[in-house]
């Protein structure tokens, strides 16, 4: 038979996309995943947990975006996707925050259950946890959800607007099944959470032409109050409590502000001043004469018609592997060039189906993927963080030696664990790699997974998770680490040139980031990584004494009260194995704080110290630290994406190997 029919090959092609998004019926139910994944629900919950501990705007956050994910083609994650003119790239979302909280729960899910759980149900899951640890309601969460593979930024004109009237908006909820009741009760979210001034500064200044100027549904009283946090062309990224009193509390206090004319929003306020939605407010208060509504069970009914919306569910959607990546977009153009062929040989139809079954499996060829060792290793990603926790309690320093160790070995013949090779004139022999740290978490983390999993994970995948779980140790931001990376098998000193120096310019550094494939925003986020860590004085002092021959003799970007302290701390001639941290003040805690000392003159190495005094970087450090006027930057959420990116550096695929042994070659 030379070929197969139209028909049959779509039928074919049909069958393959139900199998590779597993199809689990056509509605959703609480407990959905019971039996197919049955710690899904808890995994979530720890993860939230986690993230807020370190973060707790991560729970208005993770609510806000629900929210916008849902009124936008429905409850199904199409908030998440990447790329140009996606959801998350329209004006309305550009703001949201938590998305590294999905990530980590789904890269924790695809190791426990590969393909079942969906990033839709993630996301509604986590923002009822979110709301949980602001002391608010719980309720039950129908999962079972499939994720959207459509996500356009043109489409977020459905999402209410905070100048609109009280008709527009409950338009907007009418149509998506909710009421007025609705309305009121999911706005009353903005119990926790902030807003940036920008959105609504323009209530305080010239709304009006009599009186104060002010918007006439503010309080008065409370004009000057905002005036003062949001002055008249200030800084229109400070954010303010939009529940003023307790902005981190999930109460009713919302609406007694709303009763005062307290609420932050115009669209808020007007649901206190429009007759339609004021009754509401006023049952959740408890008003003499109406029926009173509990806030707390109406949120949680809300919250779950509001989950339902435009459920994609059979073939309709999908289960995302990553959630950032729509998995059929791989699958559509496949199909797309199929049908316009018309008919397709036996041999062509073999290798589409080979393809399809590799992309359905996670498996990436010569590339890399999140989850690559779910079922070949399965406790792969736990067995490298708990031992990097063991070592992590007894020598904190590995965190930042870990860091370091992923990033001399990445920008060396990339991202191949040829740090870690023993020998004569090897990577780790030479100068700048002479103080680095942490093989021995390396070696560990090796031996368990040789034990569990022989031949099976590569060291330069240890590492590269290794750092990922040291950083998230220093209260540092996690991220999803693709895995599939093969083991180098050469290991030269002579190739560690293309390191970046402590004395060179930025024009140099950024060169060897771009000769990576890195930009000059990826190489101030990574020298960010300094946040954690030390550096010997033998790598600075010279920045102290007769670096220029007028003043002080130091080097002039240095903040002169800074001089005399590491002067003490570093005297001339003396030891020049002392070691300093490179973030004063919180060397050990992953903070933007770095960044903070850059400006005031603070940075330690001549090379970081630079990437504020030379134009081309200081932008991006002014960023991180929300400076005004400039569109801030979220240090952890970009120190993410660029360790990703780097750790994609010159991977080996069929050229490298799995070493038994970290330190030799097989």
């Amino acid at each position: 038979m030379d070929g197969k029919s139209y028909p049959t090959f779509t039928l074919i092609l049909f069958l393959l996309a139900m199998a590779a998004t597993s199809v689990r019926g056509q509605g959703t139910r609480v407990g959905f995943y019971s039996s197919t994944c049955p710690r899904a629900e808890s995994i979530i919950q720890l993860t939230v947990q986690s993230h807020f501990r370190s973060n707790p705007t991560i729970a208005p956050g993770l609510l806000r975006m629900h929210f916008h994910d849902c009124f936008v083609q429905g409850c199904d994650a199409s908030i998440l996707i990447d790329g140009p003119s996606t959801e998350k790239t329209a004006g309305a979302n550009s703001n949201l925050r938590g998305f590294e909280v999905i990530d980590d729960a789904k890269t924790q899910l695809e190791a426990a259950c590969p393909g079942v759980v969906s990033c839709a149900d993630i996301l509604a899951l986590a923002a009822r946890d979110s709301v949980v640890l602001t002391n608010g309601p719980s309720w039950l969460v129908p999962t079972g959800r499939k994720d959207g593979r459509v996500s356009l930024a043109s489409e977020t004109g459905a999402l209410p607007g905070f100048t609109e009237s009280i008709e527009a908006q409950t338009k907007k909820f009418t149509d998506k099944g909710l009421s007025a009741q609705d309305l009121v009760t999911l706005v009353g979210g903005h119990t926790i959470g902030t807003s940036a001034c920008q959105f609504f500064s323009y209530r305080l200044y010239n709304f009006t032409t009599t009186g104060n100027g002010a918007d006439p549904s503010i309080d008065p009283a409370f004009v000057p109050q905002l005036q003062a946090l949001c002055p008249k062309n200030g800084d229109g990224t400070t954010r303010i409590g939009l529940d003023n009193g307790s902005p981190n509390r999930f109460d009713t206090s919302f609406f007694t502000n709303l009763r005062n004319g307290r609420g932050i929003l115009e669209s808020d306020q007007k649901l206190w001043t429009d007759a339609s939605t004021k009754a509401f407010v006023q049952r959740f208060l408890g008003v003499r004469g109406l029926q009173a509504l509990n806030f707390n069970v109406e949120f949680g009914r809300s919250m779950v018609k509001m989950s339902n919306i435009g459920l994609k569910t059979g073939t309709e959607g999908e289960i995302l592997h990553l959630c950032f990546i729509p998995f059929l977009s791989f699958f559509s153009v496949i199909v797309h060039f199929t049908v316009m062929e018309g008919y397709l040989s036996y041999k062509r139809f073999t290798l589409i189906f080979l393809l399809l079954a590799t992309a359905a499996t996670s498996v990436q060829g010569q590339g890399t993927s999140v989850g690559f060792y779910s079922r070949t290793c399965p406790r792969a990603e736990s067995i490298v963080r708990s031992t990097v926790q063991t070592h992590f309690r007894s020598t904190p320093s590995i965190a930042p030696g870990l860091l370091r160790m992923h990033f001399h070995d990445c920008f060396v013949q990339g991202c191949d664990a040829s740090i870690l090779i023993a020998g004569p004139s090897t990577e780790r022999t030479a100068l700048p790699n002479l103080n680095l740290r942490g093989y021995e978490v390396i070696d560990d983390a090796k031996t368990q997974l040789e034990a569990a999993c022989p031949g099976v994970v590569s060291c330069a995948d240890i590492l590269a998770l290794a750092t990922r779980d040291a950083v998230v140790l220093t209260n540092g931001p996690s991220w999803q680490v693709p895995t599939g990376r093969k083991d180098g098998r050469v290991s030269l000193a002579s190739e560690t040139t293309a390191l970046p120096g402590f004395t060179e310019s930025i024009e140099a550094q950024t060169k060897k980031f771009t000769d990576m494939g890195l930009n000059a925003q990826d190489l101030v986020t990574l020298v960010g990584g300094h946040t954690i860590g030390t550096t010997a004085c033998q790598f600075f002092s010279y920045r102290l004494y007769n670096f220029t021959t007028t003043g002080n003799g130091a080097d002039p970007s240095i903040d002169l009260a800074f001089v005399s302290q590491l002067r003490t701390l570093c005297p001339e001639n003396g030891d020049g194995t002392r070691r300093i941290g490179l973030d004063n003040g919180s060397p050990n805690r992953f903070d933007t704080s770095f960044f903070t000392n850059l400006r005031n003159g603070r940075g330690i190495l001549e090379s970081d110290q630079k990437l504020w005094t030379d134009a081309s970087t200081k932008a991006f450090v002014q960023r991180f630290m929300g400076v005004r006027g400039l569109q801030a930057l979220n240090f952890n959420v970009e120190f993410g994406r660029s360790m990703v990116k780097m750790s994609n550096i010159g991977l080996k695929g069929n050229d490298g190997e799995i070493r038994k042994v970290c330190s030799a070659i097989n």
